[in-house]
């Protein structure tokens, strides 16, 4: 019986590989997983299909702790020796992904570039592969892959898109597209590591993000996101769409009370979060003081330090202290922006306030709804990206918008 198809590609396939232009985006794909992993270098990290160890080496210059694991021994055997030359120690494991030899050890795990899945002949093992990862994973943990997004066959040209967008060792020509499979048939020509040409057939299955979502959350995620796989350039700023021929997902397993908090801790002990709290926190205090000078018939109360929802300083002018109502400077850690909410001296006469000005607010103001927890009337945002390289500029920034929004929110009353 032939060996399937991506055996036959990865039996000696290995430094050609890593010539290919779909390789060449490792520095910032690490960046977004180390994002994601919110820089906890304490995590067991798992490198589905690892290839040749590029993620695997790259993070683990940067301190985490990898182990890679891959079907092929050619790509391991390169993976073993870049990690050498490198003097990094990584454990490089030969393992089919459908049948991973973990269960519950991990605490993340990537799948990167179709590290395994969605290469499988046949829906069951490319389900498997999941399967495999999911029991390899602690009840509390982080998956990160990439797959082919099934959106993309059904509005563009496959064969277009290899034309303009591979380089390297391999070529590609998609033989048939099935929309019914969702599996495109094409043919593979490449040249291997001792410079002998090969032809071969493959099978590649497109997923769409909806079934994704259901074998994710059979396996127990409780979060799944789609993003747009762009190469060297994962973000969440790029939503999925049917231009984007890779998907990346980011899925969370069930959160516990503890794992949370041991996360928590984690980011304690690292000291990230305490430093950058209290650089918000400065930034506030700061502002607080060059309010007292930029507004000198208005009072600045005292900093409200909060925590992990929002901080605010208060600002009441004569105006507004004449209608009981008050403005607060607030940072919303959640969003990490900086708006300006018109609040009152209790909930009643914020309601009050919240009819009268219904009608009266106009755009970039937002008239905010009643909530239980909820104490602004009005809101608008003053910065939505701060500069905290520069905190006297923002400082002065903000409280240039202040002023600017000042009269307009008097105006409301009027």
């Amino acid at each position: 019986m032939a060996d399937p198809w991506y055996v036959s590609l990865f039996r000696n396939y290995a430094k050609q590989y890593d010539k290919e232009s779909f390789t060449q985006g490792t520095l910032g794909e690490c960046d977004f997983i180390e994002q994601e992993l919110d820089y906890d270098k304490t995590l067991q990290i798992l490198d589905v299909g690892c290839g040749t160890g590029r993620h695997s080496i790259e993070l683990t210059k940067r301190g985490y702790n990898m182990t890679g694991v891959d079907f092929s021994e050619a790509q391991l055997r390169r993976a073993k020796e870049k990690a050498q030359a490198e003097n990094l120690t990584i454990p490089f494991l030969l393992a089919d992904a459908r049948c991973l030899p973990f269960e519950e050890d991990f605490d993340a795990a990537i799948m990167l570039c179709e590290g395994g899945f969605p290469l499988m002949e046949t829906d069951r093992e490319n389900a498997a592969i999941l399967a495999s990862v999911a029991k390899s994973l602690k009840p509390d943990a982080l998956l990160i892959f990439t797959t082919l997004n099934g959106l993309f066959p059904l509005t563009n040209s496959l064969n277009e898109f290899y034309a303009n967008n591979t380089t390297g060792g391999a070529a590609y020509e998609s033989d048939r597209f099935d929309i019914v499979t969702m599996r495109d048939r094409n043919v593979t020509t490449f040249t291997d590591d001792d410079q002998k040409e090969h032809t071969i057939h493959s099978n590649e299955r497109y997923y769409l993000p909806s079934e994704i979502t259901w074998l994710l959350t059979d396996l127990g995620f409780k979060q799944v996101e789609f993003f747009g796989a762009h190469l060297g350039n994962f973000s969440r700023e790029h939503k999925l769409t049917s231009l984007d021929f890779e998907m990346l997902v980011v899925a969370y397993k069930h959160l516990t009370a503890n794992a949370l908090v041991q996360r928590y801790t984690a980011q304690v002990q690292q000291n990230t979060l305490t430093i950058a709290y209290s650089i918000i926190l400065n930034v506030l205090k700061t502002l607080h003081t060059t309010l007292e000078t930029r507004f000198p018939e208005a009072t600045a109360t005292s900093l409200y330090q909060g925590y992990m929802d929002m901080s605010y300083v208060g600002l009441v002018t004569p105006e507004l202290k004449s209608h009981n109502l008050k403005l607060a400077i607030v940072y919303v850690h959640a969003t990490g922006c900086f708006e300006l909410w018109l609040a009152a001296r209790n909930r009643t006469i914020q309601d009050q306030y919240r009819e009268k000005l219904r009608g009266k607010v106009k755009a970039p103001f937002q008239l905010v709804e009643k909530e239980p927890v909820v104490d602004a009337i009005v809101q608008v945002v003053l910065d939505e990206h701060p500069n905290y390289d520069d905190q006297s500029s923002l400082v002065s920034t903000l409280c240039d918008r202040i002023a600017g929004f000042l009269g307009d929110i008097h105006a409301m009353l009027v």
